[in-house]
């Protein structure tokens, strides 16, 4: 996909804090063989562990839970151009996160009181389950996404 074909619908991230957040990313796309995700389905979300038996990705991914959890209240969104992350920084006030940074990486719980919305925490899983199936082959593709969605 050409960059400059995408549609960023929260705008293109050029700071500091956005670069240092793709950086991690890279090295956890770049890593992905080293990566795991198994996700539990719940009646109004998931819940996932991600993680490695390296610690050094498990810092990693550590460091990427942080960078979301700040960019997520401060509405600034990530892959704007992905209409499955853009959605999500759009109902980001119905959606709940929670999560645990614990010796393996991170157990996460991200639930809606919405039930159209539990398709959408459903394909976020989705994504994340390809991008440490895929690594870069799969990031640089649109997420699946909701039938619903735009």
């Amino acid at each position: 996909m050409h960059q400059d074909s995408l549609n960023y619908r929260f705008g293109r991230g050029s700071d500091e804090a956005h670069r240092h957040d793709q950086a991690i990313f890279s090295e956890l796309l770049k890593h992905h063989q080293q990566l795991y995700r198994k996700t539990k389905p719940l009646s109004n979300g998931i819940e996932a562990l991600t993680g490695s038996d390296d610690p050094k990705l498990v810092k990693l991914i550590h460091d990427h839970v942080l960078g979301m959890e700040k960019r997520f209240a401060a509405g600034r969104a990530i892959r704007s151009w992905d209409p499955l992350f853009a959605a999500l920084f759009e109902y980001k006030d119905q959606l709940n996160f929670a999560y645990t940074l614990c010796d393996q990486g991170v157990l996460a719980t991200i639930t809606t009181d919405d039930p159209k919305l539990i398709e959408l925490i459903h394909c976020h899983d989705q994504t994340l389950h390809q991008f440490v199936d895929y690594g870069y082959e799969k990031s640089g593709e649109p997420s699946p996404k909701p039938a619903w969605l735009d």
